[in-house]
């Protein structure tokens, strides 16, 4: 039996990589897209099953209160105002419930797959493809896009500011540029760390640089020359003069462009950012701005109105974040190890891979590549610096390293999937084996990960360190809530439900109208949210409201009449002195 000699294998082989590399444009694309559905329908299915985590349920009861009274202004304490506006709308159009707040997340974070295919001139098509699998199927990204808080909306804006940003450089169209900016800020919209994302990226600009510098030299090649060589491609120019007189001729252009799209800029943070209805009232401090009535004002001649707007979105919003940021101390270590062991448990494949790729790449034919580079750092800033910035111990920080480590890590995976068809093509049995063992084991680790963490409602911080400690663990609470006490309080008239003990005492229920430090009220999550669900769907005219109130002695309610008592008793079960609702008469529901 003829067997192929080692040139001829090697020529194989050869042309494998070849196609591998660089597949058809039209399969790149229709792969990407669906890894793109498939992520859809991981992120959609039994989304408002699990029961809402206490930060979830503190900003979409502020949310629907503002859906409600139409009056909303910025409060760091919620983060940006990208979710309470267009969950307003979300509301609005699908009812309050946790899958309509978790919605918007779960589209956004479903798109980042998408993403991949701006950088499709910097990556191979195989790692194109890679790539776009990371983002659908990371655990973590998973995750918290199933969930409604804001790290993910700014992870996925971001990249595509990214995107914009290499596609501009590479195209030289400056329409990819309006991309990047409008993204960057929705991305400050949806949370203030969209401004570490330009300080992660500066730093590992600087050891892109480097490592074109050091190379080159190597080469021969001077450092000016090697400057001189990124304002050429920025150009367009084939040499310095050139690029020089395009610069001056292409001036005037440039310097209107700049203008655009710091206008564009300041436009969509100003639109997220402005108070509405009014705002708050004493004490905050919109003074009853509202951004439509100033645009009226505006278009009738009388431009003051919109410029307090102008001023109380940006000047007032910084101040207000300023006061919010500054008390970070923790203990660094502390919040590094649980930021590693994060990683470990949601990013573990992607870390790893990012080794592989980040080796692979730089020591390859072609060497290492910017964006390769870029990601490897990016991602080590990120887990680096996040233990500083952040106030609590959140597993959600990590998204913001897993988004910079998935560049190298595709390019990994890339390699051990080539590798593995390269050995299979050439009847390498061994490679095989081996580049199946590895495939096989980080397929295993997120299918894990995910099937252990996402789509299971009753888990908490203590078995599964995805989760954060404010997670309920009773589901059951859940289904009590939207049910039996929903029913009850439809029936009842006067107060339906009371909250008894100091540990839910609220003076002035009021307070929690609004993003506000209301002590105890924390502790009602996320049963306000719930509870605040009720009222809003028993607004229509001629039914009852949802009246809550709350006592701290039994005393002060013994002496109302029986039929006038509150059918719903919130309080805390086995707590020595609080025998709460059966003093009342209540009986205890678990």
């Amino acid at each position: 039996m003829a067997t192929d000699s080692p040139t001829t294998r090697a020529t194989r082989a050869g042309r494998v990589r070849a196609t591998l590399d660089r597949l058809p444009g039209g399969t790149t694309l229709l792969a990407v897209l669906a890894i793109t559905a498939v992520g859809l329908l991981a992120r959609l299915v039994a989304l408002g099953d699990r029961i809402a985590h206490q930060d979830e349920a503190r900003v979409a009861y502020w949310i629907l209160r503002y859906t409600e009274t139409g009056a909303f202004e910025y409060r760091a304490i919620i983060h940006g105002p990208f979710l309470p506006i267009v969950n307003r709308w979300v509301f609005s159009a699908l009812g309050p419930s946790d899958f309509s707040a978790r919605l918007v997340v779960a589209l956004v974070g479903a798109s980042m797959p998408l993403a991949a295919l701006l950088f499709r001139s910097r990556l191979r098509d195989s790692e194109v493809v890679a790539l776009a699998l990371l983002l659908a199927f990371n655990p973590l990204l998973l995750y918290y896009s199933r969930f409604m808080r804001s790290d993910v909306l700014v992870a996925a804006f971001m990249l595509v500011s990214l995107g914009g940003l290499v596609r501009a450089y590479d195209t030289r169209h400056r329409r990819w540029l309006a991309v990047a900016v409008v993204t960057a800020a929705l991305a400050l919209s949806a949370k203030e760390n969209a401004l570490l994302y330009p300080m992660c990226w500066l730093g590992a600009g600087v050891f892109v640089l480097d490592t074109s510098l050091v190379r080159n030299r190597g080469r021969g090649v001077p450092a000016r020359e090697t400057l001189a060589g990124y304002v050429h491609r920025a150009t367009g120019a084939e040499t310095y003069e050139r690029s020089r007189d395009r610069l001056g001729l292409q001036g005037v252009g440039w310097t209107l462009t700049a203008v655009g799209l710091a206008v564009l800029f300041f436009a969509v943070v100003v639109f997220f950012y402005a108070p509405r209805g009014g705002g708050y009232g004493d004490p905050y401090s919109a003074g009853g701005l509202d951004l439509y009535a100033s645009l009226g004002s505006l278009l009738a001649g009388d431009p003051s109105p919109f410029l307090a707007v102008v001023e109380e979105s940006t000047v007032g919003a910084w101040e207000e974040f300023n006061r919010w940021v500054t008390d970070r101390e923790h203990s660094y270590l502390e919040y590094l190890g649980h930021y590693l062991k994060t990683m470990g448990v949601g990013a573990l494949a992607v870390s790893v891979l990012a080794l592989v790729g980040v080796a692979a790449d730089r020591y390859g034919e072609s060497g290492p590549r910017a964006l390769v580079t870029l990601g490897f750092f990016w991602g080590l800033f990120s887990v680096a610096g996040y233990p500083i910035v952040t106030d609590i111990k959140a597993p959600w920080a990590a998204v913001h390293a897993v988004v910079g480590l998935v560049f190298p890590a595709a390019v990994g995976l890339a390699v051990l999937y080539r590798w593995g068809v390269d050995a299979f093509r050439t009847d390498d049995r061994t490679g095989v084996a081996l580049a199946a063992v590895v495939l096989l084991l980080v397929t295993a680790q997120v299918g894990y990960a995910v099937g252990t963490t996402v789509y299971f409602t009753d888990h908490t911080a203590d078995d599964d360190q995805l989760v954060q400690y404010a997670q309920s663990s009773t589901p059951e609470l859940k289904t009590l809530l939207e049910g039996e006490v929903a029913d009850v309080s439809r029936e009842n008239r006067g107060t339906d439900i009371l909250y008894f003990g100091d540990e839910f005492y609220t003076g002035n229920e009021s307070k929690a109208d609004h993003p506000y430090r209301t002590g105890n009220w924390f502790d009602r999550l996320p049963m306000a949210w719930y509870i605040e669900q009720q009222q809003y769907e028993t607004r229509a005219p001629g039914e009852p409201e949802v009246r809550v109130d709350s006592r701290i002695r039994a005393s002060d309610v013994q002496r109302t009449a029986p039929e006038r008592l509150p059918p719903v008793v919130v309080t805390l079960a086995d707590r020595p002195g609080n025998d709460g609702g059966e003093r009342l008469g209540h009986r205890a529901v678990s």
